[in-house]
């Protein structure tokens, strides 16, 4: 547990811990490499935690709340970070590769947030996730994910213009014909538009995120969300 800590060059690579805090600390190059943490509060206490040019590569983490945190150029390279609810943490120019599992990102601070960080928006740009598999990890309140590289393939659909997509898919889902289909379907789009209702402009999907729904009813949004499914 470290309180207000200013640290350089530090190493605490291959550590199995328990726990691990930071609560207004200042990290600068310092390596997390090949940790096992159970619970990580990189951000505790009311006081932003602020990580620079750290390493957390090959390290299995389970986070939980992310608190007052910020990483900048910071490294995950292979990496399992997993339980990582981030509504006022900062994310910029960092690489992500192995897995995110459960994950959401804000943009946008929390009211009762806004006072103690003293900003109303949480900065997040050029981050790679590119090679990273993004499992049920959300973009939310306001993300531009023009400002990130994300991951590609026939596993993801990226959605530039979200509600334009949205709107135009839920007008063809008229047309099916087989009500517990349709109705499925609906249920999709309609978790999607609340993403949107918080101030989400793009979204980032994942097939495999709705194992809950009919693979053939996933497989049919996809295709009328996808540029030439809506054409």
């Amino acid at each position: 547990m470290l309180d207000h800590a200013v640290l350089e060059a530090e190493d605490f690579s291959g550590r199995r811990l328990l726990q691990f805090s930071a609560s207004g600390c200042r990290f600068k190059r310092c390596k997390f490499e090949k940790m096992t943490i159970e619970g990580a509060g990189f951000g505790d206490g009311h006081e932003q935690s602020e990580y620079v040019e750290c390493r957390f590569d090959a390290s299995r983490i389970n986070v939980g709340p992310g608190g007052y945190a910020r990483f900048v150029r910071c490294s995950f390279r292979e990496v399992d970070l997993r339980d990582w609810f981030c509504f006022t943490v900062e994310l910029v120019e960092c690489t992500f590769t192995g897995v995110l599992r459960t994950v959401v990102f804000n943009g946008t601070v929390p009211p009762e947030d806004q006072r103690s960080l003293r900003r109303t928006k949480n900065e997040f740009r050029g981050n790679d996730f590119a090679s990273c598999d993004l499992i049920d990890v959300d973009f939310r309140s306001g993300i531009d994910l023009e400002a990130q590289r994300l991951p590609t393939g026939p596993a993801y659909l990226y959605l530039p213009n979200a509600e334009q997509s949205l709107h135009a898919a839920m007008q063809r889902l008229q047309d099916w014909n087989v009500e517990s289909k349709r109705s499925a379907a609906m249920g999709l789009i309609r978790a999607c538009e609340w993403t949107l209702a918080g101030g989400q402009k793009q979204l980032l999907l994942r097939r495999d995120d709705y194992s809950d729904v009919d693979r053939d009813v996933v497989s049919a949004v996809f295709e009328l969300l996808s540029p030439l499914g809506s054409e």
